[in-house]
């Protein structure tokens, strides 16, 4: 069974280490998933970058505005449950290796997910599953096998420079 990793934390840094992880696994040819939640895949240069490689599949379950008030709560609930079971369907065709749920933390943060609708996901990956977010809720810490924390010791944006293209998104 896979070894569940969480990266988190409110430093920057969570997504570039899971996809920095994959980048160093698919040279050695394993077959890695790629799921980022709550974010669209537009202008995102690591999704367009790995699409040159046959042994990752990257897929996005998100909206354009941010999840913001519990209005929205069904909604990205359902986008969020239709990712899961899409990411479902993947690893029951496909032989997989590597897992990386991008954000899917924050969906747990938010109770947009549930780790019983994540469970169904781990006997179907060989290796490692790697999620990544901020605030994840205690009881999911205790679930995962490994956490790595990323803190902000000093940001730009406390300067007042504003995130810019190509570094902080």
């Amino acid at each position: 069974m896979a070894k569940i990793i969480l990266i988190t934390g409110d430093g920057k840094g969570k997504t570039s280490s899971s996809i920095g992880h994959a980048y160093l696994n698919q040279l050695k040819q394993k077959k890695i998933v790629i799921a980022q939640f709550l974010k669209t895949g537009k202008n995102c240069g690591e999704c367009n970058f790995f699409k040159e490689f046959h042994n990752v599949k990257w897929f996005n379950f998100g909206k354009d505005e941010f999840y913001l008030s519990d209005k929205q709560l069904n909604e990205f609930q359902n986008m969020i449950t239709k990712g899961i079971a899409r990411i479902y369907q993947e690893l029951s065709e496909n032989k997989t290796d590597i897992l990386i749920l991008d954000e899917l933390g924050v969906a747990f943060s938010h109770n947009l997910a549930k780790w019983n609708d994540f469970e169904s996901l781990i006997t179907l990956v060989e290796e490692e599953i790697i999620i990544t977010g901020r605030r994840i809720p205690e009881e999911i810490e205790h679930k995962v096998d490994k956490i790595i924390l990323i803190e902000e010791v000093k940001h730009p944006y406390h300067k007042g420079i504003k995130a810019r293209k190509g570094i902080e998104f």
